[in-house]
């Protein structure tokens, strides 16, 4: 992986060419709902609203090649990182592994194998590739192995869970062969960036490396083994046939969607992520060659149907013009109907929550990390590594808007409308700074049915957020949304808002033994077509409903008032609304009501 940063590519953002106001309602195209729901987080009785994206990022590390997969409705990323402050690939020596429901929160990360555990790899371990080998009920991974003088070299280790990886035995696997060429003072060796898939009956693994032929051009190594202990070379999948030619093409990720071949990858030395398609592999030429994307390292997976999932380095340079970061960023892929990919889908990080974002305030929303500390300013106080500034102007890596530490300044103005919910929970809290303003610049607890304040907090002149509690008791039940507001153009007019959390008090709860409870819930398949199952858990006896709304707020269908026993209950949801009709395809709100009262909430994904 070339470390060069590459300047900031010149596209249009899909949500910006709408313009200001805008007002991002269940019209909003299915995809990008169903996807904001894959990616948001698990069903649960309470809403919280932590403006994280979809990024991985290692503090103070870059990330580097990364290997993403789910298991049982979990996502693991596995990669080699670097420290900021040594970006040079021989300080690469851990694989590291981190957690995620959603692809936002992720796991403190995790070592999982180090460098020196032969001589093959003393110098450097790269690039994993993580893959399930069904016929023997265990994960592998494939990674590089660097020896003293980084020539580079394949090896394995196994898992049974995920969690504890064991090098094979007989590592490396693969090493270069005869259509692989090493430099001559033995310095220097490109075979790397495995990636490893099934067809035919076999196992075939691309690698990044350089033939010994004419030019030593740089080529898609590809091997194949029945057993994934015996390897066979093969002639290259592809050769680089551009004006380049002795450049190697690294992180290759070939894909059959529909009736194409995609062959996705970074040119050493080159700008972005690169893609070439054909209907036939032996049809690929670097003349037909298109920029896909800034970035690095590409990765696409297909979790859920008819969705696919595009990964990459995204890297900056902090204000400082040396430090460069590398986090991943995932976002999905638009193809045509053929399965040739066209394009980059980028949904707005708060379209699934937010159904309101009008003015110059939300135009870099969320904010991406610290970034006052950029700027040489005390720190937010963030949680996470995203929350709402009005002020801030940087979305983060790749999004197009903004730089590390720029802001808007208190020039800019706005509102944003949180999806409605019912209020079920006891508390609320939240993370509140910036400039006293609590006529003009404020969060706020709205009651939907009339758009009265119930509860409002400002900043209070300190731009490091402060906790903030609400209670919510004499609201239960109410339809409700949060909303964020900044009409103030003076001195400190802004503010920041972060982890709106709504809170039940296992106190209260117990200090009032009769009162309604739902102890559990979960919706599933989600996302889903047609039919979706909420499943759930009651305290006692209880007439219980299910009441579903689109993220407007408006009533879809109800299930009718039904006699719920202790533990577990199941109602279903057909996908149609009140009058019979299929309902669009969409994120929806469901709630489940004791005696006539909501007392728990989640999400679902409706997709087409």
């Amino acid at each position: 992986m070339d470390i060069s940063p590459p300047p900031r590519p010149a596209r249009t953002n899909p949500v910006a060419g709408t313009g200001f106001p805008l007002r991002l309602r269940a019209v909003l195209a299915g995809l990008a709902l169903a996807l904001a729901a894959v990616w948001g987080p698990p069903a649960a009785a309470l809403v919280r609203f932590d403006f994280e994206q979809a990024y991985y990022v290692h503090p103070e590390r870059q990330v580097w090649d990364f290997s993403i997969i789910r298991a049982d409705g979990i996502y693991h990323i596995f990669y080699h990182s670097i420290h900021e402050q040594t970006p040079h690939a021989s300080a690469a020596d851990t694989l590291w592994q981190a957690t995620s429901p959603d692809l936002r929160h992720w796991s403190a990360p995790q070592a999982i194998l180090t460098s020196g555990l032969g001589a093959w790899d003393a110098g450097a371990v790269w690039a994993p590739d993580v893959f399930r080998d069904e016929a023997n009920k265990r994960w592998m991974i494939a990674y590089t192995g660097a020896d003293a003088t980084f020539n580079q070299s394949i090896g394995f280790a196994t898992s049974d869970d995920l969690q504890g990886w064991t090098p094979v035995v007989d590592n490396p696997r693969l090493t270069p062969g005869p259509f692989n060429w090493v430099n001559q003072d033995s310095t220097w060796q490109d075979f790397r960036d495995p990636f490893v898939y099934r067809q035919d009956d076999r196992w075939h693994l691309l690698l990044t490396a350089r033939s010994s032929g004419a030019g030593l051009p740089g080529v898609v190594h590809h091997a194949v083994s029945t057993d994934l202990v015996w390897w066979t070379d093969l002639d290259p999948l592809f050769t680089n046939d551009g004006p380049t030619p002795g450049k190697v093409l690294e992180s290759c990720q070939y894909r059959i969607i529909g009736s194409t071949h995609n062959l996705l990858f970074g040119e050493f030395g080159d700008i972005g992520v690169s893609l070439i398609s054909a209907a036939d592999p032996a049809d690929w030429t670097m003349a037909d060659r298109v920029y896909l994307d800034g970035g690095f390292a590409p990765e696409v997976d297909q979790f859920d149907p008819g969705v696919w999932l595009f990964s990459r380095l995204a890297n900056f340079y902090q204000p400082d013009g040396a430090t460069i970061s590398y986090v991943v960023r995932t976002d999905t892929l638009v193809t045509d109907a053929a399965g040739a990919i066209v394009d980059v889908h980028r949904p707005h990080p708060m379209a699934a929550e937010w159904t309101l974002l009008q003015g110059s305030a939300n135009l870099a929303n969320p904010t991406f990390g610290d970034n006052p500390v950029w700027r040489g300013e005390p720190s937010v106080g963030l949680v996470g590594n995203g929350y709402y500034g009005s002020a801030e102007y940087y979305r983060g890596p790749l999004s197009e808007w903004g730089a590390p530490g720029l802001r808007l300044g208190d020039g800019a103005i706005g509102v944003a409308e949180s999806i409605r919910f019912p209020i079920t929970g006891d508390r609320m809290t939240l993370l509140v700074g910036g400039g006293y303003h609590p006529v003009t610049c404020y969060v706020a607890l709205v009651d939907d049915a009339d758009d009265a304040i119930l509860h409002l907090a400002t900043g209070n002149g300190n731009d490091t957020m402060s906790p903030v509690e609400w209670d919510l008791t004499p609201y239960q039940g109410r339809m409700c949304y949060i909303q964020i507001r900044d009409a103030e153009t003076g001195a400190q007019g802004h503010i920041n808002v972060d982890e709106i959390v709504e809170v039940t008090d296992p106190a209260a709860v117990a200090e009032q033994p009769g009162r309604a409870r739902v102890l559990s819930h979960r919706a599933a398949p989600n996302p889903f077509n047609p039919l979706v199952r909420i499943s759930f858990s009651l305290a006692a006896d209880q007439v219980c409903e299910i009441l579903v709304w689109d993220v407007a707020g408006r009533e879809v269908w109800r299930s009718g008032p039904r006699s719920g026993r202790s533990g577990p209950n199941v109602i279903a949801w057909d996908g149609r609304d009140a009058a019979g009709r299929p309902a669009a395809a969409g994120t929806y709100v469901y709630a489940i009501a004791l005696d006539g009262v909501p007392r728990a909430s989640g999400k679902v994904a409706l997709v087409k």
